[in-house]
Formats: structure tokens, sequence, C-alpha cells
């Protein structure tokens, strides 16, 4: 699934594209809606001006004016700009179109777990926000007997963390994926909120993790780059140099993976 990095990465893409310009169709094929909006509220888009694209964990919004349009990637969502017209022809595993001047945007999502419309739900902190803070890893954290990487993962606890940097920032935080949250020293927790924010930020830097043909690409086709600078994440071996391991139960739905010897 696509995390903040891939989807920071697709936000920057697509305001700078269309930003500006002018919405003038929606072509509904076969999306699946948080709620289904009424066609009103939808087709209500067209004329308007896009304002921007705005990113709230792992959510994508559409903004023109005082209208949006919440967009989620889910497991194997793309966003993809090409420049022919929107609704001409039927396309494989395309569920919705935005036609722009001179643009269209095209949802494409095989597994159909992606968005579209709806409320944004309640969100914790960014993890590059200044709110983001150990003491507030504390307090969160406090008394809660659940895996660190299983909150780490909880959309209200942090927002944007999943799989690939929960495990990249627990590697370099020293931290087990299977230790309970509130158990964790003060000191970890500063270590932690740091090692987040790094990994966030190379994720952001290198335009995301690009791991397989399914995975993510940004609106013209491009890769990221961050899976090549992973310490474990995918690896049989960690960057430490350690053969990995992966815990006894799954977290969160997944395996986790782990250094033995660096994260006991």
């Amino acid at each position: 699934m696509p995390e903040l990095p891939e989807v920071e990465t697709v936000r920057r893409v697509l305001a700078q594209e269309l930003s500006g310009r002018r919405i003038t169709s929606l072509v509904v094929r076969r999306p699946t809606f948080y709620r289904p909006p009424p066609p009103s509220s939808l087709h209500g888009l067209i004329g308007k001006t896009v304002t921007t694209f705005s990113r709230r964990g792992k959510f994508l919004s559409l903004v023109a004016g005082a209208r949006s349009l919440v967009l989620h990637l889910g497991m194997s969502g793309r966003l993809v700009l090409t420049n022919r017209p929107a609704g001409n022809r039927t396309i494989k595993h395309c569920r919705f179109e935005i036609g722009f001047e001179g643009k269209t945007l095209r949802f494409f999502d095989t597994r159909r777990f992606g968005r579209v419309g709806g409320p944004l739900p309640k969100f914790g902190p960014e993890p590059t926000a200044k709110d983001l803070t150990p003491d507030y890893l504390r307090t969160t954290l406090k008394g809660r007997t659940a895996s660190i990487k299983a909150l780490l993962m909880d959309q209200g606890v942090i927002a944007g963390l999943g799989n690939i940097y929960a495990t990249e920032a627990l590697f370099r935080s020293g931290i087990h994926p299977s230790r309970p949250a509130g158990k964790i020293k003060p000191l970890e927790l500063e270590k932690l909120r740091n090692a987040i924010l790094f990994v966030i930020k190379e994720g952001i830097r290198l335009r995301g993790s690009t791991l397989n043909d399914e995975a993510f690409l940004d609106p013209y086709g491009n890769p990221g780059a961050f899976q090549k600078h992973v310490a474990i994440y995918g690896r049989k071996e960690g960057a430490c140099g350690h053969t990995l391991s992966k815990t006894k139960r799954p977290i969160a739905s997944r395996s986790a993976v782990y250094c033995p010897s660096c994260q006991k």
C-alpha cells in the first residue's frame, strides 16, 4: 500500500501539473466510494478550477475553491496523467477519470481497495509535524499493551506510516517490533521519533518506494528509489550485516521483519 512518501510524491506532481486547470468532465466507471456521493456533488466540480492538491496521511484531496474530492489509493491504486481526453474508451481497471483542459487524470485500481469521495478519517499527527514529539509518543503510548509496530501503523496514532517505513524506523531505533508500546523507555521513544522523521524525509526525497511490478509509480509512470536504500525491509540480511528474522505472530495482519542482534 502506498504510504506517506508515495502519496506525497503523487501530490506534488498533481499540484504542479493540474493547479490552475479547469475541470471539464468526470467519468465514473466502477469506483468504490466511502459514502456514495450523489451525482450532483461530483458533477458540481465540472467547470471549477483546481486550486491545489492537499494530503493528509495517505489521503489526497483535489481542492477546487470551496469544493474538494478525497482520493485514496488503497492497496494497488494508481493515479495516471495522460494527454488523451477522458471517456473516449473503456480502459481495463480504470475506475474513475477527471478531465481537465489538456490533461486527464485516471484512477486505476486492480484490487478495488481504492476509494473516491467521502470524508477524511480521524488522524494522528503527521510524522514530519512539530507535534510528533517524544512527549506525544510517551503520552499516547503510555499503558498500551499492543505492539509498537501495530500502533505506529495505526493512522489515529501517526498519520501516513505503513509497513515499509515503520519497519525501517524501528530498525534504526533498535526497537523490536513486538515490544509492548507502553514498555518503551523515554530515551528509546526519542530515538524512534528521530528515526521516523529520517525515514519519512528520505522516502519523500527519493520519491517513494517501488518494490515490484504492481507497486507504486508516480502519475507519469516513474518509480521511486527509496527501496534501494532500505536497511531491512525486503532484505534477507540487514544493513548491519546480520541475518534477519520474522516475528512468530503477524503484527497488524502482516509478518514483521527485524534484526535479532540489533532489535532485542
